[in-house]
């Protein structure tokens, strides 16, 4: 599978008279933000110096935050009738299909370009077929405009809250497990039992993944975020939303000079 690396390796820049000597700058600390633990959920001010990263691995369900909107949605426009029910079934339909997609497929970057290729193809030849007047695709297209696809109103709202209270039970989970990249180490934390694993900085590269392309979408930017020491993968970070973010925070925590696009192939 091909997809795209964000590479950061501390240490690749030629060593300074603090670095040759193991010293720390004289700035350190005392020059540092404090970070928050609630920046697990959202990076903030990722252009100043902080003495910690927080980074935490969430559920899948982050992935399903459109279905939960759209069925709440759908019942509450449906309560009101503003909509013709079979609208907001086709919508409802079409949304839960998508985040089906996140689940059972992993489009990489590659993928991806071929897909949406794909789809346009299909799309100007349905329309070619049109202009032909060939009636295949007509008979296609009005047995999609002839679907009643209708749900209840409470239906609607049931779904919807189902996944609403699982989204809020994942949501909860990063807060109390998650990893705090430190300039000399990066430490795994399980509360309330406080540090799980540790992995010394030097001699370790931190790399960013996008293994699907959906996934980077619905997360706003996000990927996996591997730790390797000495080629081999001490620890995998995956579904961290607002990661391309976060790199920024990372990087200059880490003093690195070079960031290097990988492809695999």
């Amino acid at each position: 599978m091909s997809h795209s690396e964000n590479e950061v390796e501390p240490g690749s820049k030629e060593p300074t008279h603090a670095e040759s000597t193991g010293t720390e700058p004289t700035s350190g600390p005392a020059a540092l933000r404090k970070e928050s633990i609630w920046e697990v959920y959202y990076p903030r001010h990722v252009h100043s110096d902080a003495e910690a990263v927080p980074i935490a691995s969430f559920p899948m369900i982050i992935y399903f935050w459109p279905s939960m909107i759209v069925l709440l949605g759908c019942g509450m426009l449906q309560a009101t009738s503003s909509v013709a029910p079979a609208t907001l079934g086709l919508i409802a339909i079409a949304v839960w299909t998508f985040n089906l997609l996140v689940i059972v497929t992993d489009l990489d970057q590659k993928k991806f370009v071929i897909s949406i290729l794909l789809m346009l193809l299909l799309v100007f030849g349905a329309w070619v077929a049109n202009l032909k007047e060939v009636t295949v695709v007509g008979d296609v297209a009005g047995w999609f405009g002839g679907l009643e696809i209708t749900l209840s109103t409470q239906a609607y709202l049931a779904m919807g809250v189902v996944l609403l209270i699982l989204f809020l039970v994942g949501m909860i989970q990063p807060r109390f497990d998650y990893w705090r990249f430190e300039s000399n180490e990066f430490v795994h934390y399980v509360q309330p039992w406080g540090r799980d694993q540790s992995v010394p900085r030097i001699g370790s590269t931190v790399t960013r993944e996008v293994p699907d392309m959906l996934e980077l979408i619905l997360t706003f930017g996000g990927g996996t975020l591997l730790i390797r020491r000495e080629g081999q993968v001490v620890a995998r970070i995956e579904h961290v939303p607002f990661l391309s973010r976060r790199m920024i925070a990372i990087e200059r925590l880490l003093g690195a000079t070079r960031v290097r696009n990988v492809s695999h192939g």
